[in-house]
């Protein structure tokens, strides 16, 4: 057997993945052999391969817990969240360990769109951790209430969604001596510090809740990632915009360099990106939405307007959309296998994109405009034809804004991309697997937290076939044609 702590290289843990393989076909009913496979492809990080052999095993052994076990870690990551749950429904584990298990069960009940149920059993949760010794089951319990209280629409998830900044699923900053703030609302000579976290397209859409506490008489500084810092600057003119490093942990100190320029604005409160929506979504009730704000800076903005007038002339009478597919985290082998997973999930294969871009109807009426990065384009392949690249030394995110605002529209997988689009306020198109983020809701082609998208859903896990034919119909509907 693999022993965990052994010091093995890749190539040796490949080698020794072979011959358990081997063995395993050799003597199919030992569960000893099946066991060590699974030990070495999570030692691998090839969590998305574990799900054939623990379904062999439990064919041998329906009550074993260790495959059991290994079973739904790994349908949750494939996306067979309802099959998840349903082994969690009948496992003897919800009477031995009833609070673990229904945090568990809570959560593949919620990312399989079944909030009805998801929501009572994690609050069920939050009332049988009262005590000291449930506080990281209670703190991640909330933060998947709210998780799916704002897939249901409702402002008040955020409140709870909070919880992030202490279950360790997202890192933030602890600025020193600066309290954090506790839910004042008249902020009227108020200097506050906003730290930034999670990925690009959270930054561009919570960051829209800026110009509620600028309403509330707060003068603002707001630390940002470096790829997004020229057009964080551009689109937030009232704001002082610091680039930083993306913290990966919880309370992580601010760089010196950061730390000088945040004691010469000398803040009086601290809010995290988390905090942000907290100031009015939750008065606002249900009808709360994040408004359009990002724009490149101008410069930017007249290269693309003189690279776009070229490529007008190129296809005339041609719409231009801009096209999205493929997230760059599903390529990344250092990144955690459910980050892999789900990045693999929320991307579309270009074998999907080709049949868009040459559909008849479509490509009589639409050029497309490749919106990947250049660096990952040989990654996410690239589309057969009536494709072309966007401006050609595009490097970070103002310059692909600056393209967005030349375009008519935008498709785009789950990514930073669409909700770059959506909060440029360009017509957007949303292609979302069947879990979907909290922002594109659960059913329908629109959500309710952003007014110009159109979400079209998978029905099955990694079926993108009706998503394809839904694209094409809205490519070529009047609204878009129009526009």
């Amino acid at each position: 057997m693999l022993n965990p702590a052994d010091n093995m290289t890749i190539e040796e843990l490949e080698q020794q993945l072979l011959v358990a393989c081997t063995c395993a076909e050799n003597d199919p009913s030992n569960l000893e052999i099946m066991r060590e496979v699974c030990e070495i492809l999570l030692a691998l990080k090839r969590e998305d391969e574990l799900l054939a052999w623990t379904k062999r095993a439990l064919a041998l052994n329906p009550s074993e817990a260790y495959f059991l076990s290994l079973t739904i870690f790994a349908l949750n990551l494939s996306g067979q969240h309802a099959e998840a749950a349903d082994i969690l429904l009948h496992s003897p584990w919800m009477q031995s360990d009833p609070v673990r298990c229904r945090l568990q069960l809570g959560y593949s009940l919620m990312m399989a769109g079944d909030l009805a149920a998801a929501i009572p059993l994690l609050d069920e949760v939050l009332s049988m951790t009262m005590d000291a010794s449930s506080v990281k089951i209670r703190t991640e319990a909330e933060h998947l209430v709210g998780e799916a209280m704002l897939k249901a629409g409702d402002p008040r998830g955020f409140a709870h969604w909070l919880m992030r900044n202490v279950s360790g699923s997202a890192g933030n900053y602890l600025a020193p001596g600066i309290p954090m703030w506790a839910g004042e609302t008249d902020l009227h000579g108020q200097r506050v510090l906003i730290t930034h976290q999670l990925g690009f397209g959270d930054n561009f859409l919570l960051a829209a809740c800026l110009a509620d506490w600028r309403a509330a008489g707060a003068s603002l500084m707001m630390t940002c990632d470096a790829q997004i810092h020229a057009l964080m600057q551009a689109s937030l003119p009232d704001c002082e915009i610091v680039s930083a490093a993306r913290p990966m942990q919880l309370s992580t100190a601010l760089p010196d360099a950061v730390q000088a320029r945040v004691d010469a604005f000398a803040p009086h409160l601290q809010a995290t990106l988390l905090h942000l929506p907290l100031l009015k979504a939750k008065q606002a009730g249900a009808g709360y939405r994040f408004q359009a704000y990002l724009q490149a800076p101008l410069a930017k903005q007249k290269l693309a307007k003189e690279w776009a007038q070229q490529l007008r002339l190129q296809h005339p009478g041609k719409k231009l959309v801009g096209l999205f597919w493929d997230c760059l985290q599903r390529h990344e082998f250092e990144a955690s296998s459910e980050a892999r997973c789900w990045a693999k999930r929320r991307s579309m294969p270009v074998t999907a994109v080709d049949r868009i871009v040459t559909d008849p109807a479509v490509a009589g009426r639409i050029h497309f405009v490749n919106l990947q990065h250049p660096l990952i384009e040989t990654l996410a392949g690239i589309p057969v034809g009536n494709v072309s690249r966007c401006l050609s030394d595009i490097s970070l995110f103002d310059d692909t804004a600056a393209c967005i605002g030349e375009l008519d529209a935008v498709l785009a997988v789950d990514a930073s991309i669409s909700n770059l689009a959506a909060m440029m306020g360009k017509p957007t198109c949303v292609l979302v697997n069947t879990s979907s983020d909290w922002r594109w809701g659960i059913r329908g082609d629109t959500t309710s937290w952003i007014e110009n998208a159109t979400v079209l859903r998978q029905t099955h896990e990694g079926n993108w076939d009706p998503v394809v034919q839904e694209a094409v119909a809205w490519l070529i509907a009047p609204a878009i044609q129009s526009a």
